[in-house]
């Protein structure tokens, strides 16, 4: 099958984009592309044709062409991003890269991130990108950050969680996060390259911009 040669899953929301140019940018020929319901009208706008194609259409049209499409109830269980998400899942991908996931409605937005942390927990690793931010989740597990340019900050999800930061403005000791603390917000880096280790737990990461 032809998903089984594709490296990872590139999900298109519908939420709000710029330009195209970012998917330009971020889509690969070895990606496998799923369209969420007016995701699709972007990725035409680009020239990109993709894989996939889900939604309710309950924002667009739903589009008349010979790629597979899955139509789905508008009164269902799950948003369109969660069923997209749940189709590269099922379909083998365990890198997933979501653009247009943020913007416009917040509760969606909230509903995304969430998403990034739940699938962390079935041992995928979902990333959120838009032109100003980039959001993905650790769990007992490090990285690194090159980026001087943004503000990069921290929150506990679920449970408590214990982090440590190397080369960064705030955190030379382990600090303890649980959901309730914004402690972790905007962190800067004093080094080239920084780098986070959630010693336990899981945490959302938030790279932003200044």
């Amino acid at each position: 099958m032809e998903h089984l040669e594709k490296r990872r899953c590139v999900i298109v929301a519908a939420g709000e984009t710029e330009s195209v140019d970012i998917l330009k940018k971020n889509i690969f020929y070895d990606d496998f592309v799923i369209a969420a319901d007016a995701g699709y009208t972007k990725l035409k706008a680009a020239s990109i044709e993709p894989n996939l194609i889900v939604g309710d259409f309950d924002s667009s049209d739903i589009p008349e062409n010979d790629i597979e499409t899955i139509i789905l109830s508008p009164i269902k269980d799950c948003t369109d991003t969660e069923f997209a998400l749940a189709q590269a899942y099922e379909r083998g991908f365990r890198e997933m890269l979501i653009i247009g996931a943020l913007g416009g409605r917040v509760d969606h937005s909230y509903a995304n991130i969430c998403l990034v942390a739940q699938y962390r927990h079935k041992g995928a690793k979902v990333t959120i990108i838009d032109d100003k931010h980039k959001i993905y989740c650790l769990k007992n597990e490090e990285t690194s950050v090159a980026d001087t340019k943004q503000y990069v900050s921290v929150f506990a999800f679920a449970d408590e969680c214990k982090v440590f930061f190397e080369g960064f403005y705030y955190g030379t000791d382990v600090i303890t996060l649980t959901p309730f603390d914004v402690i972790g917000t905007s962190n800067e880096l004093v080094e080239e390259v920084g780098k986070i280790n959630v010693i336990s737990g899981t945490a959302v990461i938030i790279e932003a911009l200044k």
